[in-house]
């Protein structure tokens, strides 16, 4: 069976736009991070149970696939050791860890918007 030109290149195209995700806002990913309690366990700038978002961006920002392998670790679980790990969450979608670990690795970047709870 022969294909036209025409028959392939729709589908291509259409395929290609669905893979093309608009940017989600800060608000959209906190909203993640809230929805799957990330926050129980971690905060932003500082310590919890787990680690400051902010702590871990800085220790995964020189890895070149960093936003690939946070959103693998935010699905996967991680156990480094020590009485605590983070649980596995499959729950989470691709595309919510992608979008959860692009935040996260912003905050590396960016200044701290408000001084921690007791700094001086």
């Amino acid at each position: 069976m022969k294909i036209s030109q025409r028959q392939w290149v729709v589908p291509a195209v259409a395929g290609w736009m669905a893979c093309i995700a608009l940017p989600a806002s800060a608000a959209d990913a906190q909203a993640l991070l809230t929805q799957h309690r990330c926050y129980i366990c971690h905060a932003d700038r500082e310590p919890v149970t787990g680690p400051a978002f902010a702590d871990v961006a800085a220790q995964l920002r020189s890895r070149r696939d960093a936003s690939a392998d946070l959103a693998r670790e935010i699905r996967g679980g991680l156990a480094r050791g020590g009485p605590w790990h983070m649980p596995p969450h499959p729950e989470i979608s691709q595309a919510e860890a992608t979008v959860m670990a692009h935040y996260i690795l912003d905050l590396a970047e960016s200044a701290p918007t408000a001084p921690a709870p007791g700094a001086r």
